[in-house]
C-alpha cells in the first residue's frame, strides 16, 4: 500500500511513496528512536520526582503540558492529523508513569513498536 511522502510537509497534493526496503528501514529506525526517547524520558521523570518530591502536587499541570507537547512532536514527525488526538490526556499520572505503559522500555528494543 502506498503512503504519503513525509517530505511533502502539507504543500499541495501529497506524493505517494511505495513502501520499499529503504522506507521500512527508516520506519524501524524511527520506531527505535521513539522507544529510546520513551525510555530516556521515563527515567528522567522518575529521577526528577525522587529528587524533588514536592513536585507530585503539580502532576495535573505537568501531565497536560507533557500531553500537549507530545502532540506537537507527533504532528511534526508523522503524517497524523490534529483531529485524531483527544483534547485532554485520557490517562492518569499514575498510568503514564507505570514502567510498561503503552510500551515496555525497561528491556532491550525487540524491533517492534
Amino acid at each position: 500500500t502506498a503512503m504519503p511522502s513525509a517530505n511533502q510537509q502539507g504543500m499541495g497534493k501529497p506524493r505517494m511513496v511505495k513502501p520499499t526496503k529503504r522506507t521500512g528501514v527508516f520506519a524501524k529506525a524511527r520506531c527505535r528512536s521513539w522507544f529510546l526517547t520513551i525510555r530516556e524520558q521515563r527515567l528522567a521523570i522518575q529521577r526528577h520526582l525522587r529528587r524533588h518530591p514536592s513536585l507530585h502536587t503539580l502532576w495535573a499541570e505537568a501531565l497536560m503540558d507533557g500531553f500537549e507537547g507530545g502532540i506537537e512532536v507527533t504532528l511534526r514527525e508523522t503524517l497524523l492529523s490534529l483531529r485524531v488526538f483527544p483534547k485532554t490526556c485520557p490517562y492518569t499520572f499514575e498510568q503514564v508513569l507505570a514502567p510498561t505503559f503503552l510500551c515496555d522500555p525497561t528491556g532491550d528494543w525487540d524491533g517492534t513498536c
